[in-house]
């Protein structure tokens, strides 16, 4: 008897918590979403092409907008009919973005410039060598003397 009891208290224990966790649910739903959820809403632009966002995504987000917030419930609705937005995310991290590219590619010319500078120098210094070596050598000064003649 005592056993059934216990078996009783701790039935309806789990009951309780149950519908208590069920009943907070409706509650939770009509919360706002958090500051970084809406950042994940902006995000949704870079990770479908731009026709694909503005006939599939935007109604969408439109919907889910109301008095200007979302709650959860509505981005839980999202959700559901964003159903590809997973591998989508998975696909977006592992492409290179064009500002890696494009900073790859510049520190590949500040390299190449600095060694094309260095080349360049070196070959007006050469330039120069080969320039002062076809001038015609100049025959000494006469030089004056103190008494105003000069020596031939």
């Amino acid at each position: 008897m005592l056993k059934n009891v216990i078996i009783a208290v701790l039935a309806s224990g789990v009951l309780f918590f149950a519908v208590e966790g069920y009943a907070e649910q409706p509650v939770w739903g009509d919360e706002e979403i958090s500051v970084a959820e809406y950042g994940g809403l902006l995000a949704l632009r870079d990770l479908f092409p731009s026709d694909e966002y503005r006939t599939r995504v935007l109604p969408l987000l439109r919907e889910a907008f109301v008095d200007g917030k979302v709650t959860r419930s509505r981005l839980h609705t999202l959700s559901r009919k964003l159903d590809d937005v997973g591998a989508r995310t998975l696909k977006a991290l592992e492409e290179e973005r064009t500002r890696d590219k494009m900073s790859r590619a510049w520190d590949s010319a500040k390299d190449g410039a600095a060694a094309l500078g260095e080349s360049f120098g070196e070959a007006m210094r050469d330039f120069g060598d080969a320039v002062d070596g076809l001038k015609p050598r100049r025959a000494p000064e006469p030089q004056a003397r103190n008494d105003g003649s000069v020596e031939l």
